[in-house]
């Protein structure tokens, strides 16, 4: 009798040490963040702790944070990515893979990527220069509450396009005009080559790994 008990005990604890483990895995399993939204914040609060110098292993994780965000789908992290290459934040400086990111951005109806992608055809940032799509992507963005952009786009219509009946016909244009019906930017990715990227600057295509101490 008293040794069916203390079995009895013995096995209640066991059972109980599972329980408490099974537990213990389900809390965290729930604590880890699973939704895109919950993983975006997470890699938004590790950033800014790298940006502070609080981060002991620097970038690199987050920029892979939000990489994996990128190749999802989502907007923001699409335009941080771009943004984290031209900063050099956890990946090489690329102009040109930059312009990819913020273009899918841009394209998915995120304001920031939209008037960074007109300043990407205004500068030819790894895409050839064109002042009408740089006009096109900074009116879009001004329609979406982008103040800045709207100066820039005015700037560039009258210094750059230098045609009011051009200007007007963009404008037209922009009635149909939609972000997300535009095909992806044709990205040109210049060897490192001197005289080439001479010739990529005197078409107007700045290459991918030109610094802006370059100019």
């Amino acid at each position: 009798m008293t040794r069916s008990i203390l079995l009895g005990v013995f096995l209640c604890g066991v059972l109980g040490i599972f329980a408490g483990l099974g537990s213990a895995e389900t809390t965290s399993a729930t604590q880890t963040p699973v939704s895109i939204e919950e993983r975006l914040a997470q890699a938004k609060k590790d950033r800014d702790l790298a940006l502070r110098g609080l981060s002991p292993d620097g970038f690199e994780p987050v920029f892979a944070q939000f990489l994996a965000l990128a190749q999802e789908g989502n907007a923001e992290a699409q335009e941080i990515v771009g943004w984290m290459y031209t900063r050099q934040l956890g990946v090489a400086f690329d102009r040109c893979e930059a312009t990819y990111w913020r273009d899918k951005a841009a394209r998915a109806g995120w304001t920031e990527a939209q008037a960074r992608m007109g300043y990407n055809y205004w500068n030819g940032n790894g895409v050839i220069r064109d002042f009408d799509l740089a006009y096109l992507w900074l009116m879009t963005a001004a329609k979406n509450g982008d103040a800045d952009a709207k100066k820039r786009a005015k700037s560039i219509a009258k210094s750059d396009i230098d045609d009011e009946q051009r200007v007007f016909d963009l404008d037209m244009k922009l009635h149909k005009w939609r972000a997300e019906d535009q095909p992806p930017a044709i990205i040109i990715r210049v060897p490192k080559i001197f005289s080439l990227k001479m010739l990529s600057i005197i078409a107007g295509l700045t290459p991918c790994h030109m610094g802006y101490d370059e100019f």
